[in-house]
């Protein structure tokens, strides 16, 4: 989470819940790629077992 916090220039989860709360399209993109992100590392995990 640090080297993605970098990145992002700050905590991409407190921006993920004050976007939610706001009601800003940023924060239902971030579920989504989220979402997607796990999806595939689930299978590429079990892929890997």
């Amino acid at each position: 989470m640090g080297y993605g916090a970098r990145l992002s220039d700050g905590c991409n989860i407190g921006a993920y819940f004050s976007a939610l709360a706001s009601g800003s399209l940023s924060g239902w993109v971030w579920v989504a790629a989220a979402f997607v992100g796990s999806a595939i590392g689930l299978r590429l995990e079990a892929r890997s077992a």
